[in-house]
């Protein structure tokens, strides 16, 4: 008897829905690991960093296409997605199609660097690239390890790829409210911002959906701006989202910028299967003044 509880209980942990999201490709790459297959032909490295940064020195073989090139300004609405033809536009200028393995390098000295990165993961993956990648801990952690920079312009053929829009990364307002009582809303502001003890020059009102969870962006990361280790995500996860990865997840922020970073974690790492950015985020809700709000001070 004893010799089939071995099997029985492997048996069990390949079944657990709590096994960590893996596909052939990891989402999240150390600078080891990206020195180690850097000369693939398959890898593509894109530097999302400022244009100065990039000359200053960068990972051989990156191109630079900066942050701004994966955002706009829409109906008075910050950080939203660009419009589908400049986005295809860009994808394609870039040389990048939908099987290209794009590996995302930022910086990490502020909290909205670190977004940066998860922004632009999320919005490769709405315009049908299957499997965006981050460096972990940015080009600050390849330099830390002294690996090969260079200075030299990178350029790569156009592709002929036509952006497979992937709107199931994508919630609006319309959603929420047409799903409310189906989904998990996670909050990812700040504490204080998400109870509404502290206004948002960005935001009309206080306050946060009804029902939302507050998940701070911050538990995403470590200080070292390294990602959290993804057995404390998933623990963080369990005790809020709950264990279905089926569950409809919408995460939002101030402009969905730092709700990607929540995101990233939910899909990319620990493989829910269903979580969107609300583009609009708060900015967008606390327009409407029909939009339900709750202000609270202590509990949810």
């Amino acid at each position: 008897m004893k010799k089939q509880i071995v099997p029985v209980l492997f048996l069990a942990i390949l079944c657990t829905p709590w096994i960590l999201y893996s596909e052939t490709l990891p989402s999240l790459v150390s600078a080891s690991w990206l020195n180690e297959n850097l000369k693939n032909p398959n890898l593509f490295v894109l530097d999302i960093r400022k244009i100065e940064d990039y000359r200053a020195g960068h990972i051989p073989g990156a191109l630079s296409l900066t942050y701004a090139a994966w955002r706009t300004t829409e109906k008075g609405l910050d950080c939203q997605l660009p419009h589908k033809d400049e986005l295809a536009d860009t994808i394609c200028s870039s040389g990048i199609s939908a099987d290209t393995y794009v590996v995302i390098v930022g910086n990490i000295d502020t909290f909205r660097q670190l977004v940066n990165a998860t922004r632009v993961a999320w919005t490769l993956k709405y315009a049908g690239v299957k499997r965006p990648a981050i460096l972990d801990g940015g080009y600050k952690k390849w330099l830390e390890k002294d690996y090969p920079v260079t200075k030299e312009w990178v350029k790569r053929p156009k592709s002929n790829y036509k952006c497979k829009w992937n709107e199931n990364v994508l919630a609006t307002k319309e959603y929420i409210t047409s799903n409310f009582k189906e989904l998990a809303i996670v909050d990812t502001r700040t504490e204080k911002l998400y109870r509404g003890e502290i206004s948002d020059p960005m935001l009309k009102r206080k306050g946060h959906i009804p029902g939302a969870i507050n998940l701070p962006f911050s538990l995403v990361f470590h200080k070292d701006g390294t990602f959290t280790n993804a057995d404390v995500l998933k623990y963080i996860a369990l005790h809020s989202v709950g264990d279905d990865l089926d569950k409809r997840v919408v995460v939002l922020c101030c402009t969905g910028q730092f709700a990607s970073s929540w995101w990233f974690a939910l899909s990319e790492i620990l493989g829910y299967r269903d979580v969107r950015i609300y583009d609009g985020s708060m900015e967008e809700w606390c327009g409407d003044e029909k939009a339900p709000l709750v202000e609270s001070t202590g509990g949810q």
